[in-house]
């Protein structure tokens, strides 16, 4: 092989491999086709609901047989909940969701558990005070008999509730 080309082959391998290693993972687009549940996708979106029904109607023993005895919920920049603990901030008569939505749902099986994926935009208040927004959540389900329970739960806020209609500048931005 001629030296020159050599070169010129190890000098194209070493940009690949710099601007391969240096880019940045970018978001992608959403998909506006219509996407058709897998029957894991279709078990979590009903198991997510019925948890978060059980919330909305303050149903404790319900929302506690969906959880795992050593159920604990960790967020960014917060020492972890334990579940006890949680299940007593959402039963509150001070915390209110009035409505949620489970959407871009993406479920791994893993045979006894399963690491289940969603977004969830949410109407709530909590000691008076707004909790509404949008929230990734990630939750890992682990099979308990013919049941399955949620162990564990990380969720991160990712935006606000946007205001309806749109902005007007003022000027005095």
């Amino acid at each position: 092989m001629p030296s020159y080309f050599r070169g010129s082959l190890l000098s194209a391998l070493i940009a690949v491999t710099i601007f391969a290693t240096a880019q940045e993972p970018v978001k992608p687009k959403l998909n506006p086709r219509i996407i058709t549940a897998t029957r894991q996708v279709t078990i979590f979106s009903n198991l997510e609901i019925q948890l978060l029904e059980a919330v909305r109607k303050k149903d404790k023993a319900g929302l506690q047989a969906m959880l795992t005895d050593d159920f604990a919920i960790d967020m960014p920049n917060a020492d972890r909940l334990p579940g006890d603990d949680w299940l007593d901030s959402v039963m509150a008569k001070d915390y209110i969701l009035k409505n949620f939505g489970v959407r871009q749902m993406s479920v791994a099986d893993l045979g006894n558990a399963a690491v289940v994926k969603f977004d969830r935009p949410q109407e709530a208040t909590h000691k008076g005070i707004a909790d509404s927004g949008d929230f990734f959540v990630v939750d890992l389900w682990k099979k308990d008999g013919d049941t399955w329970k949620l162990a564990n739960r990380y969720v991160s806020k990712v935006s606000s509730v946007v205001p309806k209609g749109p902005s007007k500048p003022t000027g005095k931005e």
